[in-house]
């Protein structure tokens, strides 16, 4: 859904974002069992089922069967297989991105942790969250099929109407672009790259459903949606060519769990995320769904890793 990038102050962003729904690949029958030393780790006064938010717009990440109306995705299967090396049972529901980490960090929280395409940052964790790293990816960007517009870089956005999700690291870099805050004000340190350079301002539309974004692509109300690579490459797929892919995309950076700072939880989850790497069963997810491109190793595996990797979408 989803999801952000570095420090916002020195507008160097990175990732995020959401997408349609499709139905994807049939679940596999076989997977990993529980794992007792990971399952000691996780204290009785953790309540079952573990309550797990996402935002399920977003394929192929996650999203809601059309057929069935369930949840899935490959964040929603890597997150079951979270939790049977934990032995725990788990529930997943479907959340509105940008109320996620506000729920997550309640008072009386409606869920213990979040599968959701997330890219830590600073922001982010400022507000109490921390994120176990399990797999990386970067910012892309799809057109229509018949249309002929081309984006090679962040500055071929210029001019255009942007189509976004609220709350994601997409719709805070776009607006980054033109030296601004979501919504518009000046950034500190911000500029506008696009008429520095002699181009016109992008105009930013925010969305709060990727799913939304994308209908507001395929109906001519936006030129171009902006979202994480992986997601841009499956709506190719999922509307039958009516989408195309365009550039190279930016900002490759990590995803993270989303775990409140403080959680029991933390540790369980993070050994139970390497378990699943060092014994095949995380690339057998990845292939399943086709993202084992964004594969990392379990020595990848980190708490807060806000590190991008190669040219960001937003210069410094």
């Amino acid at each position: 859904m989803k999801r952000l990038s570095l420090a916002v102050a020195t507008v160097a962003m990175t990732l995020a974002a959401c997408g349609g729904a499709s139905e994807g690949p049939a679940a596999s029958s076989s997977g990993p069992s529980k794992v007792a030393s990971i399952a000691a780790e996780v204290p009785s006064s953790v309540t079952m089922p573990i309550q797990i938010a996402t935002d399920a717009t977003y394929p192929p990440d996650e999203n809601i069967d059309a057929s069935t109306g369930a949840i899935v995705g490959w964040d929603i299967d890597l997150g079951n297989a979270i939790c049977k090396v934990m032995g725990a049972t788990c529930k997943f529901n479907n959340v509105t991105f940008a109320n996620i980490i506000p729920q997550l960090t309640a008072s009386n929280p409606r869920y213990a942790m979040s599968l959701s395409s997330y890219t830590p940052n600073t922001d982010r964790e400022g507000k109490g969250i921390d994120f176990v790293s399990y797999y990386k990816a970067g910012e892309g960007w799809i057109v229509a099929a018949s249309s002929n517009i081309t984006v090679n870089s962040a500055a071929d956005m210029c001019g255009h109407n942007i189509a976004v999700e609220t709350g994601t690291t997409e719709e805070s870099d776009a607006w980054a672009y033109i030296g601004q805050k979501i919504g518009g004000g000046a950034l500190a340190g911000g500029k506008d790259n696009c008429t520095s350079g002699g181009k016109q301002d992008l105009k930013v539309t925010s969305f709060e459903k990727q799913t939304d974004a994308n209908s507001a692509l395929l109906s001519g109300r936006a030129d171009v949606g902006f979202l994480d690579s992986q997601v841009a490459s499956y709506q190719v797929k999922q509307t039958g060519g009516k989408v195309k892919t365009t550039g190279k995309g930016c900002s490759l950076a990590p995803y993270g769990i989303a775990i409140p700072k403080g959680s029991p939880l933390e540790k369980p989850v993070m050994d139970a995320v390497k378990y699943l790497i060092d014994n095949g069963f995380y690339t057998t997810i990845l292939k399943n769904w086709g993202v084992q491109d964004g594969a990392i190793t379990s020595s990848d595996v980190k708490i807060n890793d806000n590190n991008s990797i190669g040219p960001t979408c937003v210069p410094s």
